[in-house]
């Protein structure tokens, strides 16, 4: 994503701005790592994909310091990010950080729980996303959770038409008009798929039937399992 005006040099501080843009965000972070953090037990493992710039990572908290935690992330700069967060947050012994794609991850004991958020929306459906979840199902244990988040929605009529509720709430929250398109631009050249098409790559994965726990404005969150033995 390219960056205007006087977030151009500040990453970090751009995403801040778009989180704020879109209604309850930031809550969605927090939905997860709360049920991670519910179910996890000491010593859980945790697999986050696409970790970079942290933000699961800070929605964890001080919870991150009972878990086993892999962060995969294929960009320097954003994993440069979350581990500052890590430091901050005093987790950074318990986090393994691993520069490459989930097709690069080693493959290790299997992980309990597992977070997808706002990764495979950029990748095209011929065959990346599938085997984007192939890879997330193969890295979990059976029993094991996956929290995923998309931007998903019936194409960009269905875009169009939520985009009046997005700058109305990013100008409430004052983010500049010029950030907030940033977010807007995005995602319409995102190659995005519908709820049912979500539905049938998870099956095809092997994933249980995923479970809508989270929705605003285009951005969806689920949760579903690895099937036990």
């Amino acid at each position: 994503m390219t960056c205007s005006g006087k977030y151009r040099a500040d990453r970090d501080a751009t995403y801040r701005e778009l989180q704020r843009a879109i209604p309850g965000l930031d809550g969605m972070y927090r939905l997860v790592s709360a049920l991670i953090a519910d179910q996890a037990v000491n010593g859980s493992r945790v697999l986050i994909a696409g970790a970079g710039g942290g933000r699961e990572i800070e929605a964890l908290g001080a919870a991150a310091k009972a878990l086993d935690i892999t962060a995969v992330d294929p960009s320097n700069e954003g994993l440069s990010a979350a581990k500052r967060i890590a430091e901050r947050t005093g987790a950074s012994d318990r986090i393994n950080f691993f520069g490459g794609t989930m097709r690069e991850l080693p493959s290790a004991l299997p992980f309990d729980f597992a977070t997808s958020l706002l990764v495979m929306h950029n990748l095209g459906d011929d065959g990346a996303k599938s085997d984007y979840l192939s890879k997330l199902y193969r890295h979990l244990a059976p029993g094991g959770v996956l929290l995923h988040a998309d931007v998903c929605c019936d194409g960009d009529a269905e875009i169009q038409a939520l985009t009046p509720a997005y700058m109305a709430t990013a100008r409430q929250a004052g983010v500049a008009a010029d950030v907030a398109r940033i977010e807007r631009d995005a995602v319409s050249r995102l190659p995005v798929i519908s709820v049912a098409r979500t539905a049938e790559l998870f099956a095809e994965a092997g994933f249980s039937l995923p479970r809508e726990i989270f929705r605003s404005l285009w951005y969806r969150c689920w949760i579903c399992t690895r099937p036990g033995p």
